[in-house]
């Protein structure tokens, strides 16, 4: 049985992992010495299961530029060493749809609009703070960028200073972060169903159950 300490408390699950033989994978968190440390953990012991948290975790550090921790290529950190729940749990869902076949590289700070004929893009600031810039406005189409400014703090639970301006409350710049979350932010109501829908699936599968 795959167990880890009473220390790491489970922030979110993966209830059937459609990559992996439907297993059941959580992402974990505890204190450690440089900070809040997660974990990319299964009970489960059917083949590839190891080969499979191993790769959600970099895809994790990947996607959203975080620190692999050590020698256990299963736990990752934050680069300003504090947790950012919310952006933790969508972090570990996006990793989750990543084809494990296909290389993981971080998303662009530009995206084309899926709602108009705009560009969204995002200018950093320093010390974690992001502008929310469209371009392509028209008289006919306002600027989407404070609908898209509000969804990324309502995504990753950001602070904001005007309606175009976020920022994370560590001071820290996480630009690929943003990244990833700017393409959910154009549709967050379908971005929070999901996680509603995830959040609605049930515990962590027993052990016995999965190997």
């Amino acid at each position: 049985m795959r167990v880890i300490e009473d220390r790491w408390r489970r922030v979110e699950l993966i209830s059937m992992d459609p990559y992996c033989s439907d297993i059941s994978i959580g992402l974990y968190r505890t204190d450690g010495p440089d900070g809040p440390v997660g974990l990319v953990h299964t009970y489960s012991s059917r083949p590839g299961a190891d080969d499979r948290v191993r790769f959600l975790a970099h895809a994790m550090a990947v996607l959203g530029g975080l620190e692999q921790v050590g020698d256990d290529a299963r736990q990752i950190l934050f680069p300003c060493h504090t947790w950012h729940a919310a952006a933790a749990k969508r972090l570990f869902l996006e990793a989750a749809k990543q084809d494990p076949s296909v290389p993981v590289v971080p998303r662009p700070l530009e995206v084309p609009d899926t709602r108009s004929e705009q560009t969204i893009r995002i200018e950093p600031l320093g010390g974690g703070a992001y502008r929310v810039h469209a371009d392509g406005v028209t008289e006919e189409a306002p600027s989407r960028a404070p609908a898209i400014a509000a969804a990324l703090v309502k995504l990753a639970q950001l602070s904001a200073s005007d309606d175009q301006v976020v920022s994370f409350p560590c001071g820290h710049e996480h630009d690929a972060l943003v990244a990833l979350m700017l393409l959910r932010a154009q549709n967050l109501r379908a971005a929070m169903r999901e996680e509603e829908m995830n959040a609605s699936r049930g515990v962590l599968v027993a052990p016995s159950a999965q190997e």
